[in-house]
């Protein structure tokens, strides 16, 4: 079915992109926990204890693994093709937000490594000084002051808000219209080697309690189970930390060395 609407693609990514697009507004404020919309706490909260325990129970067994086992080499380079792959969605972000300059240096890069870097395993580019700052289109949209929306917890990807969701799926839309029926593989393997190499794993044995606000006429603060996990922070330090974080994607304060391109195009802090 979705093999016979491809040239319907584009308005499909427009519509993504402005989808619940107000009248531009004023720039955003430092985010605080009182400052931050969330309607869904409730199904967040109990989202994040589901996320915190997959960690512990399943990811940090199979990544440990493979950090342990696998050549630090070789988990380099394959970071570094998947990192690769995304430089050309910083390029687009980057020209939708008018910093050419940054779409020049990104374009560079996925050239170089592409080539001289063979297909991106070694990372050239940056010894020749071709350094980008990586982008996402959650972070164009912030530039043109569509506000974030409410906040969202979602199973396995994690935190985000309705703007930087409408970048993601543009992004999904943009990754189909390259690769077509290979969209499926190339998005799991590019979120397993990113979550390879880029996921913290705190010490294991910390217990987490999250506690889920009660719908109207039930009892106050139920209790999940608690489980055994990584030390993972509060539900209010995640929410808060990421909020954050986009805001200081958006104001344009966090230095080239500091971004990386992770999943989906989106945007981490390193160092």
């Amino acid at each position: 079915m979705i093999r016979g609407h491809k040239q319907y693609l584009p308005l499909v990514l427009a519509a993504a992109l402005v989808a619940g697009v107000p009248a531009a507004a004023s720039a955003q404020t430092a985010t605080t926990s009182a400052s931050i919309w969330d309607p869904f706490e409730t199904i967040n909260r109990a989202t994040y204890a589901f996320n915190t325990a997959f960690v512990a129970v399943v990811a940090t067994p199979v990544i440990s693994a493979y950090r342990d086992n696998v050549p630090a080499s070789v988990q380099l380079g394959i970071d570094n093709v998947f990192t690769n792959l995304r430089e050309p969605l910083t390029a687009i972000s980057s020209a939708a937000q008018g910093d050419f300059n940054n779409m020049g240096v990104s374009v560079g890069r996925f050239a170089i490594n592409s080539v001289a870097g063979i297909g991106g395993v070694f990372d050239v580019a940056t010894r020749m000084g071709y350094v980008s700052k990586a982008d996402d289109l959650g972070n164009a949209l912030c530039s043109y002051g569509v506000p974030a929306g409410p906040f969202l917890m979602v199973p396995f990807f994690g935190p985000t808000n309705t703007r930087e969701a409408a970048g993601t799926v543009a992004t999904y839309g943009l990754t189909y219209a390259v690769t077509h029926d290979y969209v499926i593989p190339y998005v799991v393997a590019d979120r397993v080697a990113a979550a390879a190499y880029d996921m913290k794993l705190a010490p294991a044995g910390t217990e987490v309690t999250v506690n889920v606000p009660a719908a109207p006429g039930t009892v106050a603060n139920p209790v999940l189970p608690t489980v055994e996990t990584t030390n993972a922070p509060s539900y209010e330090d995640a929410r808060a930390s990421y909020m954050t974080w986009r805001h200081s994607l958006c104001t344009d304060s966090v230095p080239a060395a500091n971004r990386k391109p992770s999943p989906l195009g989106s945007v981490i802090r390193i160092n």
